[in-house]
């Protein structure tokens, strides 16, 4: 008896947080996941405002904003390489290298952000019919991605910029620009959708352009702070060379995986949508609003993650192995805690976290079980999300993009089958994050339990 008393006594020590470490985590993944949160929000009050206009707006900027993102959300990969390049710079002391690494990063975006804009016409007109065989739907989709895609160039700004300032420690300024981006959101929203204050009522056209003009002034309060005299003598920022092969090379090699795993995903989103559009316009505006909530469910785990990204970054660089390994499962701890909470809200009160979106009773009850459903999947996706960013943070992103490509080959198949040919219908195809987020925290944890990624030079 005492050894079964002295077993559970270890086990339940092994998962009490450890002071110093949390409040290391915490640090910088607080700021980090406030500022998720709020820019979170900015899917999530166009979502709750566009759901006062009825299910056909509400179900066009659904899709269309997976469309978008499947398109924009991938090239922002470079924010990854960003990061670990700059945490382990940082953590070796050769700070003034992280501002090359950064100014490469941003001149990627130039490059690869400018494009979008010019093509966006065409995109908008080409991508909009894969949004539902709705002729309504597909009408508001291409007009939502017109202008979403306008404002892409300072989305990838935005998120180089963040891989720097984690990268250095400073993660106050992602919550800072986000809470920026969110208010800017919130007041163009509710001047543009409903045509308040003597602007025009623009529908679902002026949620798009609140969007791009709110990213906007994420770039703006970035590029203010980074022109600030320390940052560019401590750390080389916008100095010269503006673009540089020596960061290039690394930040392409680190950053591609991380690209073809966001097209991956994103695509598999779209797929998904497609797959609920043929179940029906309701399922569709449901599992748009079901998509923002479990959004905002995990962004606890990905800012933990993103701040176990970061030191396991640093302590690699200042080669702590040991401490670097001790902080990312201390950040599975802490997200472990809060998925529990977030998913026992899901199985309680699915009703209640519904409205906050939507007063359409037809869509509340389509997507009520569905959100219960993914109360338990919280846990699991917060052991992949944590791990999953801390081995990208040590360099080993082919290996999260080779899991991500195996649990896409399991997933879209049982959302198909479950979805389409039972009578489960949304249910059926909701059941797919278990497949989907099981199978990646399983790979996660026994690949961050080798200790293989300790020994990753970058």
């Amino acid at each position: 008896m005492s050894a079964i008393s002295e077993r559970f006594g270890k086990c339940v020590s092994t998962w009490l947080p450890h002071t110093s470490l949390s409040k290391d985590v915490l640090r910088l993944a607080t700021p980090v996941t406030l500022g998720m949160l709020t820019f979170t929000l900015l899917s999530i009050v166009d979502t709750a405002m566009l759901g006062r206009l009825g299910a056909l707006p509400l179900a066009a900027a659904g899709v269309a904003g997976v469309l978008y993102f499947a398109i924009v959300f991938p090239i922002s990969s470079m924010s990854v390489g960003t990061q670990s390049l700059v945490a382990r710079r940082f953590g070796e002391g050769n700070e003034t290298q992280c501002g090359p690494i950064l100014n490469t990063g941003l001149m990627l975006c130039l490059f690869l952000g400018l494009p979008l804009v010019f093509a966006t016409p065409w995109l908008a007109r080409m991508i909009a019919p894969l949004s539902s065989n709705d002729p309504q739907v597909i009408e508001a989709s291409g007009i939502y991605l017109w202008y979403r895609l306008l404002g892409s160039p300072f989305m990838l700004i935005n998120s180089v910029s963040s891989g720097f300032f984690a990268g250095i420690g400073k993660t106050k300024h992602q919550m800072v620009s986000s809470i920026l981006i969110t208010v800017t959101n919130i007041v163009l929203d509710y001047a543009l959708i409903f045509g308040h204050a003597g602007f025009p009522q623009l529908g679902i056209k002026g949620a798009s352009i609140a969007s791009s003009i709110a990213l906007a002034a994420g770039s703006i309060y970035y590029i203010a702070v980074l022109i600030l005299p320390g940052y560019r003598s401590r750390y080389g920022v916008f100095g010269r060379p503006w673009f540089t092969t020596r960061w290039l090379r690394p930040m392409v090699r680190l950053s591609s995986p991380i690209l073809a795993q966001r097209v991956l995903s994103n695509g598999a989103w779209a797929i998904f949508f497609a797959i609920i559009a043929r179940i029906g316009t309701v399922e569709l505006a449901a599992t748009n609003v079901i998509r923002s909530i479990f959004h905002l469910s995990i962004m606890s785990a990905v800012g933990l993650g993103t701040a176990s990204a970061a030191l396991l970054g640093q302590n690699l660089g200042a080669n702590r192995p040991k401490r670097a390994e001790q902080l990312a499962w201390e950040s599975v701890k802490l997200a472990t805690y809060a998925m529990i909470v977030v998913g026992l809200l899901f199985v309680v009160a699915p009703g209640f976290v519904f409205r906050i979106y939507t007063s359409e009773l037809s869509v509340i009850a389509a997507g009520r079980l569905p959100l219960m459903l993914l109360g338990p999947v919280q846990v699991f996706a917060g052991f992949a999300l944590v791990l999953s960013l801390s081995l990208q943070g040590a360099g080993n992103t082919r290996f999260v993009m080779g899991v991500e490509f195996l649990c896409v080959l399991l997933y879209l198949p049982t959302v198909y089958f479950l979805g389409l040919h039972t009578s489960l219908g949304l249910l059926g195809a909701w059941t797919g994050e278990y497949i989907y987020w099981a199978v990646l925290s399983v790979a996660m944890i026994w690949k961050f339990r080798t200790g293989s990624w300790k020994t990753i030079k970058l």
